[in-house]
């Protein structure tokens, strides 16, 4: 037998040391726009507006037509996200929003995305709206520093808001310090002086919010790109106040368009950014929405951008804050180039919560007993090539006044009889809204067929009493367990 030449053997020693290491392991990136309804870009049909950046994303990845937010508001929603758990699950049952000065609303020791991923090495931060709640306490001066709540749980970098624009602090906080403000405010710094006077800290021009959350997270990108990182970017856009930067003008729809305008731009800079320091093809990057578009008449942005001809939530029933698709059905775009699909179309019914298991799965890191009860690894509708069994039977979702629906299969159910009761003293709106369902006269659990109607608009309850029982029961029971995912129990 001849030799190989030596050239050959140095080869084939490079190769199969190559195919010893382990797997590189991908950046990940999550933009969760805020109250983004299913209809607002053109990857989801919307007509008259420019999101070229949303559609790029939709055009090298998949368009997911069937992703829920588990809370039609934000903070069920964020908890969810971060945790792999329902909101409805802590202490919390009204299904409305925290306070800006609440305490911490991740339980000490649970696992988040973010500590999941630092666990493996990453880099972590979080650049936007947080609304999860801040020290263990709750914050009661914000011109000290306070223990960040991203910094808690898991982020090594932190740079947004507390909640939103106009709620305390009304500024930007870096890391554990507020350090501009929204408006001119008497903000005492240290505390009062001697004579009981205050210091004014900066203007910050609202309309800039958007530009800077962007360009701090594109240079931490820049700055963290010898290892692998999470970015978790949450920007203000298209959520009230609606202030468009005045780079962004000319929209059909008015500021409302602008401000979508302006989102899709921050989506490009972040693509931009990967492309720039050849990271994309290494980077998985999910866009969605933390719940559907505000559609009530009293909000002058949406509005009057609907009346311009924008279906803000498609044409599904409802938007923010309701028990109907509109408030829960999301955006849902993924990329990984090599492994998803380029320029395809999924129909798989799939939750926000299932995104801690999925980046489990991507890291080949078990999840620890008691933690992410209800996420459920969907790498696989995320990367298969024809349509496979669905990944998870089931989803519960919760409104802003409480009320519960499951969907099971081509199922819905609205829960309006023996739901469980919550305590009026956090959230009086809830409990009214409630009330007022209630003096309606909704005095049965509602059942649609979302194949068949996929816009709610006939309850079908009275012809399937075996399957309003079957949805019911199973509600219940996955209220009672604490989990949903197959041996996520303690």
């Amino acid at each position: 037998m001849k030799h190989l030449p030596s050239w050959i053997v140095f080869l084939l020693i490079a190769i199969s040391a190559r195919a010893a290491e382990p797997a590189a392991k991908p950046n990940i990136v999550v933009i969760l726009a805020d109250d983004f309804g299913w209809g607002s870009s053109t990857p989801y049909g919307a007509k008259g507006l420019k999101t070229p950046n949303m559609d790029r994303l939709a055009q090298e990845g998949r368009r997911f037509t069937q992703a829920y937010a588990p809370g039609s508001v934000c903070s069920p929603s964020r908890y969810a996200l971060m945790t792999g758990r329902y909101y409805w699950r802590t202490s919390v049952k009204d299904g409305e929003v925290l306070t800006p000065e609440s305490p911490l609303h991740i339980e000490a020791g649970r696992l988040t995305i973010a500590s999941l991923c630092k666990s493996q090495g990453y880099r972590t931060a979080l650049f936007g709206k947080w609304h999860l709640g801040m020290t263990a306490t709750g914050v009661t001066d914000w011109s000290k520093p306070f223990e960040s709540g991203p910094l808690k749980v898991g982020f090594d970098r932190y740079f947004g808001m507390a909640a939103n624009i106009p709620n305390p602090p009304r500024g930007l906080i870096d890391n554990n310090t507020v350090v501009e403000m929204f408006r001119s405010e008497q903000v005492a710094r240290g505390g009062p002086s001697a004579d009981g006077t205050t210091a004014m800290r900066t203007d910050w021009k609202v309309d800039r919010v958007m530009e800077t959350l962007t360009t701090k997270a594109t240079g931490w990108i820049e700055a963290n790109r010898e290892q692998p990182f999470f970015l978790y970017f949450a920007p203000n856009a298209v959520h009230e106040p609606v202030a468009p930067n005045s780079r962004h003008q000319g929209s059909p729809y008015g500021k409302y368009g602008d401000f979508i305008t302006e989102l899709d731009w921050s989506v490009g800079q972040i693509l931009a950014a990967l492309d720039r320091l050849k990271l994309a093809e290494d980077t998985i990057v999910v866009f969605t929405s933390d719940n559907g578009g505000v559609i009530e008449p009293g909000n002058e942005n949406s509005s009057r951008a609907m009346k311009a001809g924008l279906a803000i939530n498609g044409p599904l029933r409802g938007g923010k804050h309701s028990e109907w698709e509109g408030g829960f059905r999301e955006p849902f775009l993924v990329r990984w180039p090599g492994k998803v699909p380029a320029g395809t179309v999924s129909d798989q019914v799939i939750c926000l919560t299932d995104l801690m298991a999925t980046f489990a799965g991507v890291l080949k890191t078990p999840l620890p007993k008691g933690n992410a009860e209800d996420s459920f690894d969907v790498l696989r509708v995320f990367t298969e090539a024809t349509p496979g069994a669905p990944v998870r039977d089931h989803v519960i979702l919760q409104s802003a006044d409480a009320t519960y629906d499951i969907r099971l299969g081509d199922w819905k159910l609205v829960e309006r009889i023996n739901a469980p009761a919550f305590s009026p003293d956090r959230n009086k709106r809830s409990m009214q809204a409630a009330e007022k369902k209630k003096a309606a006269g909704l005095t049965h659990d509602e059942l649609f067929n979302l194949k068949e109607d996929p816009f709610e608009t006939k309850d079908v309850s009275a012809a399937n009493a075996a399957l309003v029982a079957k949805l019911k029961q199973r509600l219940v029971e996955s209220r009672g367990r604490g989990y949903t995912r197959p041996g996520a129990g303690k």
